[in-house]
C-alpha cells in the first residue's frame, strides 16, 4: 500500500501550512453561504410581516379620550407584547409601533393569590426607608396574606451598593430590579417594570403604587376597597392633580416637543394611586407606543385618558403633608411625605386600634 504524500516537492512544514490554508478557505466559504441563507430567510420573514401589517405601520396623530383599544392576548409566552394590542392612533411621536423591550430583571413569583400588590418606588441607597416600611405597614404577617409589598430599584451607582442590594433581595425577597440607570428621568421605566412584574408574576385585584417616604394604612385601604360599590374595573384612585401646568424649565421641565400642551390631563399624584388589575394590563403595552415623560404620574394620567379612564379623587390620600402633625386619622389611608419616627408612631396607633377592636368584639 502506497503512503499518501504531499503533491508538491516541498518541505513537510510547507505542506502542512498549505493544507491548513485550504481547510480555512473551505470553512470561510461554508460560513459565507450559511450567512447568506440566514440573511435571505430574515428578509423573507420581514417581507411577510410587512405584508401582514405587523411591522412598519405608520401611526396617525395622538388622540385622547375615547380611542379604541383592541383587546387580544396581553402577552405571548415569551413575555413580549403583541403589536396588535395597540391601536394605530396611540402611536404619537413614536411614529410606529415598537417591539416591546422589557427592562424587568426580577422573576420572583408571588406564592399566593393576593388582594393588593404594593409597589414602592425606591432608590438603591434608601435602605433605611425600606427597612422601616418592612417593620411597619409593608408586611402582612397573616398565614393567608392579603397584600404584598415590593420595592422598585434601578441600577446601583457602585459595586458596593449593587452587592448590598443583591444581599437585600436574597434576605427579604421583595426587591424588583430593572435594567435602567437610577435617575429621575427614568422613573417612568421603573413604574413600567413594576406593572409588568405584577401582571406577569402575581395574581391580584388591585395595585397600589407609592413611594418610600409614605405611610399607608394597609388594612384600612383593603377594607375600603372591599366595600360594596368600589369599582373593580378601570379603577384609578387617589389624590387628584387637576389642571397642573407643564413646566418648561427646571427639574420638572418638559419640552414642547415632548408635550406641546400647556397643562397636563387630570392625573393622580404619584405619591400613591390605586389601579384595578384590568387597568394595569391595559397600561403596560401603551408604554411602547406613547412617548414617555419624566413626570411619571402625569404620564400615567395621559395613558389613562387615552383609554377613556377618568381618575377618581379622594381626600383619604393626603399629599404634601407638612409633618407638623403626626396623629392617626381614621379618614386618612395614605400620607406623604413622612419621616421614620412618624411612620412608626402611626403604625403603632393603627395596631392599638385593631387590638382594642378585637378585644371589644
Amino acid at each position: 500500500m502506497k503512503s499518501s504524500k504531499c503533491p508538491f516537492t516541498v518541505t513537510a512544514a510547507s505542506c502542512l501550512f498549505l493544507c491548513i490554508t485550504v481547510s480555512l478557505s473551505m470553512l470561510c466559504i461554508s460560513l459565507w453561504l450559511t450567512s447568506q441563507g440566514l440573511t435571505n430567510y430574515v428578509e423573507s420573514m420581514k417581507y411577510n410581516l410587512q405584508k401582514e401589517g405587523q411591522i412598519g405601520k405608520r401611526g396617525s396623530a395622538h388622540t385622547t379620550v375615547g380611542t379604541s383599544f383592541r383587546r387580544r392576548s396581553d402577552r405571548d409566552k415569551t413575555g413580549s407584547v403583541d403589536s396588535h394590542l395597540i391601536d394605530d392612533a396611540f402611536s404619537d411621536s413614536w411614529l410606529e409601533v415598537r417591539k416591546h423591550r422589557t427592562r424587568l430583571l426580577t422573576r420572583t413569583k408571588c406564592l399566593q393569590n393576593l388582594f393588593l400588590i404594593i409597589i414602592v418606588s425606591s432608590s438603591p441607597e434608601a435602605h433605611k426607608n425600606r427597612m422601616v416600611i418592612r417593620h411597619t405597614w409593608g408586611t402582612d404577617n397573616a398565614l393567608h396574606r392579603k397584600w404584598k409589598t415590593v420595592f422598585l430599584i434601578g441600577e446601583a451607582s457602585s459595586v458596593d451598593i449593587s452587592y448590598r442590594i443583591s444581599r437585600e433581595a436574597q434576605i427579604f425577597g421583595d426587591i424588583i430590579q430593572g435594567d435602567y440607570p437610577e435617575t429621575f428621568t427614568n422613573k417612568v421605566f421603573k413604574i413600567e417594570s413594576g406593572f409588568e412584574w405584577a401582571a406577569k408574576y402575581c395574581s391580584f385585584k388591585y395595585l397600589l403604587k407609592t413611594d418610600d417616604d409614605v405611610f399607608v394604612n394597609t388594612r384600612g385601604l383593603i377594607e375600603f376597597l372591599t366595600q360594596t360599590g368600589t369599582a373593580n374595573t378601570d379603577f384609578y384612585f387617589g389624590h387628584l392633580m387637576h389642571g397642573n401646568p407643564v413646566l418648561r424649565h427646571g427639574f420638572y421641565g418638559i419640552s414642547e416637543e415632548d408635550h406641546p400642551e400647556n397643562t397636563y390631563k387630570d392625573y393622580i399624584s404619584g405619591g400613591g394611586y390605586v389601579l384595578s388589575r384590568d387597568l394595569v394590563l391595559k397600561l403596560i403595552p401603551m408604554f411602547d407606543v406613547v412617548k414617555p415623560l419624566k413626570v411619571d404620574d402625569a404620564y400615567i394620567g395621559i395613558l389613562a385618558a387615552d383609554l377613556g379612564v377618568q381618575p377618581i379623587s379622594s381626600t383619604t390620600f393626603l399629599m404634601y403633608n407638612d409633618n407638623k402633625s403626626c396623629k392617626d386619622d381614621p379618614n386618612i389611608l395614605l400620607i406623604r411625605p413622612i419621616d421614620h419616627d412618624c411612620m412608626v408612631k402611626l403604625f403603632d396607633d393603627t395596631q392599638k386600634k385593631l387590638l382594642s377592636q378585637s378585644t371589644t368584639n
